[in-house]
């Protein structure tokens, strides 16, 4: 029951955002279309800690930054591969170490890498994502663990 409170104040704020109306007539609808929303959610039992994971928003948020970070270094990086010489560029295929245990761990992990410029996310397995990178250099973080260790996992609360 908690998780449909949660649900329906994520969809009210997200409902205020959009619309910016502030009309009586218009926020009864919205009360309306939210309060059908969670309870049609509700009773078709799909609120569960997989679909809305609001125990890692602050984690995910901290997440976030740092993974934006690594996109903005590695766009810099593959930008000088590219206009570099041919030698900078040697397309390498391996395997990434996961340590994840939930499916949503495991979804983040491998989207994260196939954000990371120079690296797509190929397959994922569990306890291994499968990832191509124009270098084998660029693979040294996941070597590494650093990406692993950084990713939220809702099986896996602090």
């Amino acid at each position: 029951m908690i998780r449909a409170l949660l649900l329906a104040l994520a969809l009210a704020v997200f409902w205020l955002l959009l619309s910016g109306m502030f009309v009586p007539l218009i926020l009864g609808f919205g009360l309306l279309s939210v309060t059908f929303v969670a309870w049609v959610s509700l009773r078709m039992n799909v609120i569960d800690q997989e679909s809305y994971p609001f125990a890692l928003l602050p984690s995910l948020s901290a997440y976030w930054l740092w993974l934006l970070a690594e996109i903005v270094k590695s766009n810099i990086d593959v930008a000088k591969r590219v206009l570099g010489s041919s030698s900078a560029v040697r397309p390498v295929v391996a395997d990434a170490a996961a340590s994840q245990r939930s499916e949503l761990g495991l979804v983040i992990h491998a989207q994260s890498i196939t954000l990371t410029p120079g690296t797509v996310s190929l397959e994922v397995a569990a306890g291994t994502i499968r990832v191509h990178a124009l270098h084998p250099d660029i693979l040294q973080d996941l070597y590494d663990g650093g990406m692993d260790a950084r990713v939220p996992d809702p099986d896996v609360q602090p």
